[in-house]
């Protein structure tokens, strides 16, 4: 059994062998979405994260809101759950 401070191995060790899947479109309130990537470089390489918008105009306003108000989250991501 793990502490508090202490992580539980298995369900660590379960959520690192899981993939994250995204569809590359989807239909929301009659409207599809279509998932467009977004690349950003550091000094320790180039990474991407994806985006879903209703077309590539609207994937770089998304971008630009991202750009302007995101903050990373307090505390680690522990699971992926569905929201429909």
């Amino acid at each position: 059994m793990p502490t508090e401070n202490q992580p539980d191995r298995d369900r660590t060790a379960h959520i690192r062998n899981q993939g994250i899947f995204l569809t590359l479109s989807a239909v929301v309130n009659g409207l599809q979405w279509q998932l467009y990537p977004a690349d950003f470089k550091t000094e320790e390489g180039t990474f991407s994260v994806y985006l879903y918008a209703i077309n590539r105009e609207h994937a770089a306003a998304i971008l630009l809101e991202l750009k302007e108000t995101a903050v990373l989250r307090d505390g680690d991501l522990v699971g992926i759950t569905r929201n429909d």
